[in-house]
């Protein structure tokens, strides 16, 4: 079976698990509807209208859930089903197998991109700068990083009891320290030191730009740096606890 027909199928898979699609899109959508429209600027005092900056945040959280939770999950049901057994003893490729699973979600975060900017400029007059090129970077790169993340976990759970509080321990951290829904100078010293530790605050802060403002390399190539960083890291680490055998 080749690499694209394991993308298809893995395709299918996650569009007919519609308890995956309401975590994955249309509740990161009621979240920034909901959050949006609240006063929130008055308490932050940002210079851009808050459902512009917290657009860019959604989005990085977006990934980030898909990343770990949805990836997480599946690969955890598919272990204690036998499924991955069974493809093991397969003429299925592993690295194919493995690069189909994280292409598939990949191509879901885009089009999650697509839906929330559509959203956030029809609905919110969001200012779109037509960094495309660049959104898609950030997308592919911070979405490898948290589905590496998930990969990992599933390495470590071998159910969805056990894997639900080390996604929950993982994601909740990435959510309110990671500059989704407002700026990590606002946190207390402590964490913000955290915080730029976190993926998740260099992949918002660089969506941010690339949103917002025209294109400058020197502006996200920090941001970029740091994610380019956390994938070595993070695959390094799957490569050595990944075990298709397991």
């Amino acid at each position: 079976m080749s690499f694209w027909n394991l993308l298809k199928i893995s395709i299918k898979g996650i569009y007919r698990n519609q308890s995956g699609l309401f975590w994955t899109i249309i509740m990161p959508v009621a979240i920034y509807v909901g959050v949006a429209l609240l006063p929130i600027n008055q308490f932050l005092k940002q210079p851009i209208p808050y459902p512009h900056y917290l657009l860019p945040g959604i989005l990085a959280m977006q990934i980030m859930q898909g990343g770990i939770y949805g990836l997480a999950y599946w690969m955890v049901d598919m272990r204690a089903r036998g499924v991955l057994k069974r493809f093991a003893v397969t003429p299925i490729n592993t690295f194919e197998l493995v690069l189909s699973l994280l292409s598939a979600r990949i191509v879901v975060m885009l089009m999650q991109v697509v839906v929330m900017t559509m959203l956030g400029v029809l609905i919110f007059d969001v200012p779109f700068a037509w960094n495309i090129l660049s959104i898609f970077v950030f997308t592919v790169l911070g979405g490898g990083i948290f589905l590496l993340v998930g990969l990992l976990i599933s390495t470590f759970a071998k159910s969805y009891e056990a894997a639900a509080p080390i996604t929950a321990g993982i994601g909740l951290p990435l959510t309110f320290l990671g500059d989704i829904f407002y700026p990590i100078s606002t946190l207390p010293h402590a964490l913000q030191v955290v915080s730029k530790f976190l993926p998740i605050t260099y992949l918002a802060d660089g969506l941010r730009k690339v949103y917002l403002e025209p294109f400058s390399f020197n502006a996200v190539s920090f941001d970029i740096f740091i994610l380019a960083l956390w994938f070595a890291v993070m695959l390094g680490l799957v490569i050595w606890r990944f075990r298709l055998e397991d």
